[in-house]
């Protein structure tokens, strides 16, 4: 069924026309990513299809009980209401249908006959079953964990929490509401790479439709089954996800370059014979010639990826086989009696690009403030090569002036620079005319991520230190930024959520961790271990669970090595069992490989069979779980 379709629409901002003719469809089983470069109108697009803003020109029409749900750039929580308050405020229409439910009930405890009663009862429970009602309580905690609230986060005023966590809780709602179609607007901002997986999950399971904006593509491989694209004033629709829309791109642009050419080629020979044969006895050749040419349709030359960044970064000097940094029994913390990490052991060589990796909040960025020098540690060291030139990249770009122009922000930083040399570096970074004028605190993140990046390049360095580079990014900067750095023939330590990016670069992977710091040759190896760590997880929650409910043992029973103690029947067949949920993991663990797989997108009835045989795997791990749990 059809929640929305758009047809010959056009929106348009002042004078500029923002996209123009936009025929679009979006069905109960679509799953799409949108995709272009910053300002090319991903979001009024997304205003135009929830009804928002209104075409100008063409129309929208959508389901008439068609129910949507969104986040909120900045979201607002009353005071007073907790974290698990404000999510459980998501089933409003469930706990409606709950009370409408016990309603029911006692009226046909009253009148048990009333036909009427009993089928508004049936629908009613129907409706909350299927929008998950039951599992209510179950779905919220699930969703909490995975967007990285702890037990301690869930009673915490939800007015007061941080930025990030506010987006984090606000996208958790999205999540749990009961809609035909989720827009979501760059979800997998201000989440670490636990939640990206969470949401990627969620995400593929989800039965309803959801269109995204996002520039992860990665994430957009996982989830997407359709791809939209916004460039140019038009908007066209890819099927496949994000690798496929790449190919089918590129293909598309072959062959637009063929077709270019190969009319190029002959309106040449045409214009050639023309020259050659007017005035002579074949002029009216040479006439007709020219006739057909004048009306022949001209191929627009095809653009390719003109607004890349022209990034590049200067040359390391005379490290080469030295060890640019060795950090030994690191600890800091900014209360010292808690302190984010201790313990850290790592070296680093010259010419490596290594990815430090973490859940939120364990002090990454910290950690890259501490090797630039700019906080001390508490207890250990960090020796470095001499005459190391470090430059570094921050998160919030504090070092970006706060007042004055994108020119003078480039200007005060190279007094030597002409104003031409100025303006001529910052085109290279997509900033024109109109945009060297403009205050710097005006600016949008991403403009302000390319203003810092073009600064960063003048500074001569033998490493780079970046904190999220591709933050507010859009896909054609990050690439342009990941061939910039494989060129780069100095040393790169990178904080960053963007696999894709860590993958490009072939960054060894530095988990970074309370105790100290756990590495990985690559972020293949890296997610391997987060799955075995998930596992682990799940087999320690159980056993856990299980000793709470366990009663005292009876005086002279015995404790077995399972950890059961003193109710332990046939330890033969509990072993068994034991050894079965090992085994179960394990297939489990290879098909969630498989269902990672980009390619297994393209086939649908290999992802139908997979997805049936994945569900079924679940659901049998969870009894041998539960039967685990209940042994007696």
């Amino acid at each position: 069924m059809t929640l929305i379709s758009l047809s010959q629409v056009e929106r348009s901002f002042g004078d500029r026309i923002i996209f123009s003719d936009v025929s679009l469809r979006i069905d109960e089983t679509d799953h799409i990513g949108v995709v272009g470069d910053n300002g090319e109108g991903k979001t009024t697009l997304f205003r135009v299809l929830t009804g928002e803003d209104p075409p100008d020109q063409g129309t929208r029409t959508a389901r008439k009980d068609l129910s949507i749900a969104g986040t909120a750039q900045i979201p607002v929580f009353a005071p007073g209401q907790t974290v698990l308050e404000a999510l459980q405020a998501s089933f409003a229409d469930l706990q409606a249908l709950e009370d409408e439910l016990r309603r029911l009930e006692a009226a046909m405890e009253a009148n048990p006959e009333d036909p009427r009663l009993m089928k508004r009862y049936e629908a009613c429970s129907l409706a909350f079953e299927a929008g998950g009602g039951w599992q209510r309580e179950q779905l919220a905690n699930r969703a909490l964990q995975g967007l990285g609230f702890s037990e301690k986060d869930r009673n915490q005023d939800a007015s007061t929490l941080s930025g990030g966590q506010k987006v984090r809780l606000e996208l958790a709602r999205c999540l749990l509401r009961p809609v035909h179609l989720l827009m979501l607007d760059e979800p997998t901002n201000h989440l670490d790479l636990t939640g990206i997986r969470f949401l990627e999950e969620h995400l593929r399971n989800h039965r309803g439709a959801f269109v995204v904006i996002s520039h992860d593509r990665t994430f957009l491989d996982r989830v997407a089954n359709a791809i939209v694209e916004v460039e140019g004033g038009k908007v066209n629709r890819y099927p496949g996800n994000f690798s496929d829309y790449r190919k089918q791109k590129d293909l598309g642009l072959k062959t637009a370059l063929r077709d270019f050419k190969k009319q190029e080629d002959f309106i040449a020979k045409e214009m050639e014979f023309i020259r050659r044969h007017m005035g002579s006895r074949r002029t009216a050749e040479a006439k007709g010639r020219l006739k057909r040419l004048e009306r022949l349709k001209r191929i627009a030359p095809p653009k390719g990826d003109s607004r890349s960044m022209g990034l590049r970064f200067g040359a390391a000097k005379g490290l080469e086989g030295q060890t640019v940094l060795e950090v030994e029994q690191l600890r800091f913390g900014y209360d010292k009696d808690k302190p984010l990490f201790q313990n850290l052991h790592f070296r680093i060589q010259h010419g490596e690009r290594v990815g430090i990796v973490g859940r939120n909040g364990i002090g990454k960025s910290s950690l890259l403030s501490l090797i630039a020098g700019r906080l001390s540690p508490d207890a250990g060291k960090i020796e470095k090569a001499k005459k190391l030139r470090i430059s570094w990249f921050r998160q919030e770009m504090e070092d970006l002036p706060s007042l004055g122009t994108v020119l003078q922000a480039l200007h005060v930083l190279l007094p030597d620079w002409t104003e031409g040399q100025c303006r001529s570096h910052l085109a290279r970074f997509l900033f024109f005319e109109e945009d060297i004028s403009k205050s710097v605190e005006v600016l949008s993140g991403g403009e302000k991520r390319r203003l810092a990046l073009a600064r960063l390049v003048t500074q001569p360095a033998d490493i780079l230190l970046l904190d999220e580079p591709t933050n507010h990014l859009d896909i054609s900067s990050r690439e342009a930024l990941e061939e910039a750095l494989e060129s780069f023939n100095g040393t790169v330590v990178m904080v960053s959520h963007d696999r894709w990016f860590l993958k490009t670069l072939s960054a060894r992977i530095l988990e970074l961790r309370p105790d100290g710091v756990l590495p990985h040759p690559d972020f293949d190896a890296f997610e391997e271990a987060l799955q075995r760590d998930r596992r682990s997880a799940t087999r320690k929650k159980a056993a856990a669970k299980s000793a709470q409910e366990l009663p005292p043992p009876k005086p002279g029973s015995s404790s077995t090595a399972s950890g059961k103690t003193g109710k332990i029947r046939n330890p033969w067949a509990f072993q068994k069992l034991e050894e079965k949920i090992f085994e179960l993991e394990e297939e489990l663990e290879i098909l969630q490989k498989e269902w990672d797989d980009p390619e297994l997108w393209k086939d649908a009835e290999r992802m139908k069979s997979l997805k049936k045989k994945k569900d079924s795997l679940e659901e049998t791990l969870q009894e041998h779980y539960e039967r685990w749990e209940n042994w007696e």
